[in-house]
């Protein structure tokens, strides 16, 4: 009886402590892979090694995303500044295109990202049956080597939740840096063709869900 109480008192003192440091590197920004590595040691306590989570999109989030702003040459991206900003509330919380935000462990914000229509581009060929995937990082996140742990938990959430046979994204042809992530996670070009009617090129990639994670 005595070793159990003392158990137990060790757990939760502990968990508390943990706890703390958690709110510390958090309010502190940085990495909460310690945090992990400690709660990990606590009896009868166990926690995901993974660094990013997903749920669905808030409206707090959209408006958010509508305020970021890449660098050049990935202005590209940048958000419309104009009178439409409700339309692209409403679109980023259309249940159908299934818009997610990916969460670091201290519940930040790293991007987003949708599934369904969305990820498509007008002047493509969308013929075959295939999980769109649309991907957005937050600017202040990209080129810190994080792509491969963000995009690959939005990969693990599309196959393990949504179950589809071929995936597929479409990448404007400039963005290297993104074709390159895309490619190291088994992505395949399997066209390339011009948006309509602003003519910038695109590539569209695929790949077996099946196919290494």
């Amino acid at each position: 009886m005595l070793s159990v109480v003392v158990t137990a008192t060790f757990t939760l003192f502990a968990f508390t402590t943990l706890f703390v440091l958690f709110v510390l590197t958090c309010a502190n920004g940085t990495n909460a892979r310690l945090f992990l590595f400690l709660i990990s040691r606590v009896p009868s306590m166990s926690v995901s090694d993974d660094n990013y989570w997903l749920t669905p999109l808030e409206e707090r989030h959209a408006w958010d995303i509508l305020g970021w702003e890449y660098p050049f040459p990935y202005d590209f991206y940048n958000p419309s500044f104009d009178d439409h900003q409700d339309h692209y509330v409403r679109q980023f919380l259309n249940p159908e295109l299934k818009f997610h935000v990916v969460l670091d462990t201290c519940g930040t914000m790293i991007g987003f990202c949708s599934f369904g229509s969305d990820g498509q581009v007008p002047g493509g060929d969308y013929s075959d049956e295939a999980l769109d995937i649309g991907v957005g990082m937050r600017p202040e996140f990209t080129g810190q080597g994080k792509g491969a742990a963000f995009f690959g938990a939005i990969l693990g959430y599309a196959i393990g939740t949504l179950n589809p046979e071929l995936l597929r994204l479409t990448v404007a042809k400039f963005n290297l840096r993104a074709l390159k992530l895309y490619e190291n996670f088994g992505f395949e070009v399997k066209d390339e063709f011009s948006e309509q009617p602003s003519a910038v090129p695109y590539r569209i990639l695929v790949r077996s869900a099946a196919g290494p994670a």
